[in-house]
């Protein structure tokens, strides 16, 4: 077995023990990315690779879930205005526990509005998750990569946004509802910024999904601003660019002062720690 694929089979039964572990506590968990896609799609088994495994959870039982964390030998090492991190010796994954898909307020994917869409899977793991729907699974694909300020050069989740695609998991008739819920979420600039990209000119939904985002002056001029600043830094997006690329320019400018915020509070506490 691979590296790659041995690292995946360790995801798939770390996400088994701690989704059977809240389960018991009453707390259902919905996987991210990654470990979503593995358990999903076998076929990914051995192809993608992970550093850690995702968890969403609804924010009443964030801290019953990070209680079971603690109960299976996890300890936090990090946290942000949407997720905490929880590490362990016995294993070499981390775990993200999110209660919110984005920090600092960007876009406008409510957590609980992400459950309410989703099904209730007991195919996935040894017990029921919350599965995304795929609407869902696409755009905070798209989200990720904005919020994480991937480059167009390698991007685990352009990579499987890539995939999906060629899986058929979104088909054309599918493009005008998806452009329709991104616009609901926020993501208009994110995914058209993301699917205006060059490397999606070939990818016929990708390109019907842009036509349905509907972007206005105001949009288009903000994904023209990102791009060239990207394109300037060396295809590394700059800090701001993800709060450029949010809903509007007042949310924009909400999220981009969270975000310095909770930088300045880090930097005080780590001088404090010095």
């Amino acid at each position: 077995m691979g590296a790659t694929a041995l690292v995946g089979e360790l995801a798939l039964r770390l996400g088994n023990e701690v989704i059977g572990a809240c389960a018991e506590r009453g707390v259902v968990l919905m996987p991210l990315k990654g470990v979503l896609l593995l358990a999903r799609w076998p076929d990914l088994r051995g192809r993608r690779d992970l550093v850690d495994i995702d968890l969403l959870v609804r924010p009443r039982d964030f801290r019953t879930a990070g209680l079971v964390l603690r109960g299976l030998g996890f300890e936090q090492t990090a946290r942000s205005s949407a997720a905490g991190t929880f590490a362990s010796d016995a294993w070499p994954l981390s775990i993200d526990l999110h209660h919110r898909l984005y920090a600092h307020g960007l876009f406008h994917a409510s957590t609980d509005g992400v459950f309410g869409r989703a099904e209730l899977d007991e195919s996935l793991f040894a017990d029921p998750v919350a599965r995304m729907s795929d609407e869902d699974l696409i755009a905070h694909l798209i989200g990720h990569f904005v919020k994480g300020r991937g480059t167009f050069l390698r991007d685990k989740s352009l990579d499987d946004i890539r995939w999906l695609l060629k899986q058929g998991c979104l088909r054309l008739e599918d493009a005008e509802r998806l452009g329709a819920h991104l616009r609901e979420l926020g993501l208009q600039r994110a995914a058209g910024y993301v699917l205006s990209h060059g490397s999606f000119r070939d990818e016929p939904v990708a390109s019907a999904v842009l036509r349905s985002l509907r972007l206005s002056p105001v949009d288009r001029t903000s994904i023209a601003i990102a791009r060239l600043s990207t394109d300037a830094s060396g295809g590394s997006p700059r800090w701001w660019t993800p709060h450029l690329l949010d809903r509007s320019l007042v949310a924009g400018s909400q999220s981009f002062l969270k975000h310095a915020d909770e930088g300045v509070r880090r930097l005080v506490r780590r001088l404090g720690e010095a």
